[in-house]
């Protein structure tokens, strides 16, 4: 059985890679921190462009209608929310709120698991279950009251019988989903021979969000950012919401949208109509015949529509991609080498096996 020449150098390019990765990430903080500090330079006036488009287009007759001293107080409460918003809005905040959601996360997820598996579990105990029927004549069917398993119940089901508790690794069915939040479909099929039940154990979040220091495993990086762009969102969403508070705490305004909404404006779940920036015209169930469609609406900060609107935010966003493809190419490469390493070491073993025991002489 022959093995490849450079199997033996496969730790030193591991090491190699580690270290290239590493050196390569102080500049991705500083792409991230620029990007944050453009962004806290822009917000207040994108903020006062929505915020002026909806006092003024929308509701100019309420806004006209307030006192001189309530119109300065709603518009100070705006600025002082920016202003917070802002002091928030740096690496180190970042990756606190990060953590935060990761955590939140992964106890949504075993919560969510637990119940799938009390939902599954059939105690014989159990003062609800009926009694066991008597057995059938051969060749009959017998058919169940209990709902049917899915397939993604009972993979998870049996998942969780092999690890023998709820899994205390929730984090683990993140990695394939953040290996390409970009939509690229390049390298959606790399590594096809790979096999997913031989995949190593990810490491902790507690690694993930060290303060001030980022991950040394490409993947971990890939997470790492695709945690702070989720965190950057929340920070965003949570502002709007904030503002639009003020909007009808002020009286420009006469409804109040949920978060729930904004989240799912936000994750592609409800269709809006057009808007302009950082609003969201979100149609309403009702109307009369052939009147206008009813609609509502409210302040949304997306950092998508921000660059559109910020060439500097573009130029920010695009050196974020290229580092981002390159990080990815070494997830590739990282990947490849430790299969190739668990492979060789597997060879070894078996090859050390199947040697017969040596005799010790007299």
């Amino acid at each position: 059985m022959s093995e490849p020449s450079d199997a033996i150098d496969l730790p030193g390019q591991l090491q190699t890679l580690t270290r290239q990765l590493t050196a390569s990430n102080p500049e991705l903080y500083r792409h991230v921190a620029l990007y944050l500090q453009v962004l806290r330079q822009v917000l207040p006036q994108r903020v006062q462009q929505a915020c002026f488009y909806l006092a003024t287009q929308i509701h100019p007759q309420r806004y006209v209608d307030l006192p001189e001293e309530r119109r300065r107080l709603l518009l100070g409460q705006i600025n002082e929310l920016v202003s917070r918003c802002s002091s928030l809005l740096t690496v180190e905040q970042l990756v606190i709120l990060a953590s935060q959601m990761s955590r939140e996360r992964q106890r949504r997820e075993r919560h969510e698991r637990q119940q799938l598996l009390e939902e599954l579990s059939w105690d014989g105990d159990s003062p609800d279950r009926s009694p066991e029927p008597d057995p059938l004549p051969p060749g009959s069917v017998q058919i169940a009251m209990a709902p049917p398993l899915t397939g993604a119940s009972f993979l998870m089901a049996a998942l969780a019988r092999g690890a023998g508790t709820p899994g205390d690794d929730a984090s683990a069915g993140d990695e394939e989903a953040d290996e390409d939040t970009d939509g690229d479909g390049e390298d959606q099929t790399e590594d096809e021979e790979q096999d997913d039940g031989d995949e190593p154990e990810s490491p902790g979040d507690g690694s993930l969000w060290q303060a001030g220091r980022l991950p040394e495993d490409p993947e971990q990086v890939l997470r790492w950012m695709d945690g702070m762009e989720l965190a950057l969102g929340r920070r965003l969403r949570n502002l709007s919401h904030a503002i639009n508070v003020e909007l009808l705490r002020g009286g420009v305004s006469r409804s109040l949208l949920p978060v729930s909404l904004l989240d799912a404006v936000i994750d592609g779940q409800l269709e809006t109509m057009a808007a302009p920036a950082n609003l969201m015209r979100l149609p309403l169930p009702f109307g009369a015949g052939r009147s206008p469609q009813a609609h509502a609406m409210a302040v949304l900060l997306r950092p998508v529509e921000l660059e559109l609107e910020e060439p500097r935010l573009r130029t920010c966003r695009r050196r974020l991609q290229q580092h981002r493809q390159e990080v990815r190419r070494m997830a590739q490469q990282f990947r490849r080498l430790q299969r190739r390493s668990r492979i060789h070491q597997a060879e070894q073993l078996w090859l050390q096996d199947i040697r017969p025991p040596s005799i010790p002489s007299d």
